[in-house]
């Protein structure tokens, strides 16, 4: 083991953030709420408008989320670091490329589509041209575009729910209906890629839309931008049973929530376990580290793996008739299926963990900035930086790199302020 001196030079890390549903100073949080008394105003959000533009003057007592929580603990903790906290606002090309790494933690491309057309070409060339963030904009991509790590999942045997993937520029009403009354569906639900908080979900009957073919018309006039939409046969296990999201770091599963989301809740309240049923975590354990595997690599500038720091994987269960002429899933039996993942933008359920996952979080995120600068560095190969006691040292150990495949929260959400709730 060997002790290297301190670079005299920071690691400059930035976090792009921009949650305002992910409370860390909340009476059910565990953790130690003291550590972020001092975080500055601009950083807090509001509670009357949940934004982060607002006015200091008549409202002094906003909230941190997690997004926030993450990189001050980071601040307070990892003397090798200089943390920036990067409003959305203040998102540019510039200020990334200021930084030897950024994180996505709190905002991203798909926000930009709640807002307008110049924050999307904005934020999306920042994104695309920095080179310095992470995850890389690959990755960042086949997951705002769902259908493209659902083709690789498919492909690698990962299970899911019958799907339609219907493209904008080729979308028809009439092609669509035709196509799941082939598949022999009775009832579909349709999300958008580039979207989140249950924004652009739809449920409806075949036959409904068989009658009155103008709620399909309607829909993809309402969302006529999106450039894909995840059309998918109705799983009824949403209702009957936990969706579990499991939370992955390098390959590790760190804990898991299963949730009942409000969309399908009699009250249209969220339901929210920290300790599923254990096969539901079995589930979760399995799948979820199967469509891991699906990811694309990204590789630091010294060609080292570098596995993200987080994915989350969301499970399914389904326990009723599927009518999909190409599937045979047993009613009378549990089938587990993925439903989505999301990476570093997600919610972690801070609040809602019977432990503080905040000191966890924000040592992985250092850890992640050291092994980008420095694993695989020339005349260090074979070695990796990895955080001392509370991150304050840099320790060298021998340890090779991975060679595992495994490799998102708003500030101005006009549109999806009715829906949010929806989101997890």
């Amino acid at each position: 083991m060997i002790m290297p001196v301190m670079p005299a030079t920071k690691i400059r890390v930035g976090f792009v953030i921009g949650k305002d549903n992910d409370l860390v100073e909340d009476p059910k949080y565990v953790g130690n709420k003291s550590l972020y008394k001092d975080v500055p105003a601009q950083y807090r959000v509001s509670p009357v408008t949940s934004d982060y533009l607002w006015d200091y003057e008549s409202q002094k007592d906003g909230f941190v989320h997690v997004d926030v929580a993450i990189p001050w603990y980071i601040h307070k903790k990892c003397k090798d670091m200089k943390v920036d906290i990067i409003l959305p606002n203040d998102l540019s090309l510039e200020r990334l490329k200021s930084n030897d790494v950024n994180f996505i933690i709190g905002y991203d491309l798909i926000n930009c589509y709640f807002e307008n057309d110049e924050r999307i070409k904005k934020v999306g060339h920042a994104l695309k041209n920095c080179g310095n963030i992470w995850p890389t904009w690959e990755f960042q991509e086949e997951i705002y575009m769902k259908s493209l790590y659902m083709n690789k999942c498919k492909k690698a045997g990962v299970p899911m729910a019958p799907t339609i993937v219907c493209k904008k520029s080729s979308r028809s009403p009439k092609k669509l209906l035709d196509q799941m009354v082939s598949q022999g569906w009775k009832e579909f639900v349709m999300k958008l890629s580039y979207s989140a908080f249950s924004l652009g979900f739809l449920k409806c009957k075949v036959a409904k839309c068989q009658k009155d073919p103008s709620i399909l018309k309607n829909y993809f006039d309402e969302n006529k931008d999106s450039p894909e939409y995840i059309v998918q046969e109705a799983i009824k296990g949403f209702k009957d049973h936990w969706e579990t999201r499991g939370f992955w770091s390098s390959g590790e599963m760190q804990y898991c929530i299963g949730n009942f989301a409000a969309v399908v809740t009699e009250n249209g309240e969220e339901v929210i376990t920290n300790n599923p049923p254990a096969e539901f975590r079995k589930a979760v354990e399995t799948i979820g580290k199967a469509a891991l595997d699906t990811l694309p690599v990204m590789k630091n500038k010294h060609g080292a793996v570098i596995p993200p720091v987080i994915v989350r994987t969301d499970i399914g269960c389904s326990s009723s008739k599927i009518h999909d002429k190409n599937y045979d899933w047993d009613p009378k039996k549990k089938t587990f299926f993925l439903n989505e993942i999301e990476y570093g933008g997600t919610n972690y359920f801070t609040r809602h963990l019977d432990f503080d996952c905040i000191p966890m979080w924000a040592q992985k995120y250092a850890q992640m900035a050291r092994d980008i600068m420095f694993l695989g560095a020339p005349g260090k190969s074979g070695t990796r930086p990895v955080a001392g006691k509370a991150g304050t040292k840099t320790v060298i150990t021998k340890k090779k790199a991975t060679k595992s495949k495994a490799v998102k929260a708003t500030t101005k959400k006009t549109k999806a302020k009715t829906a949010k709730k929806a989101k997890s």
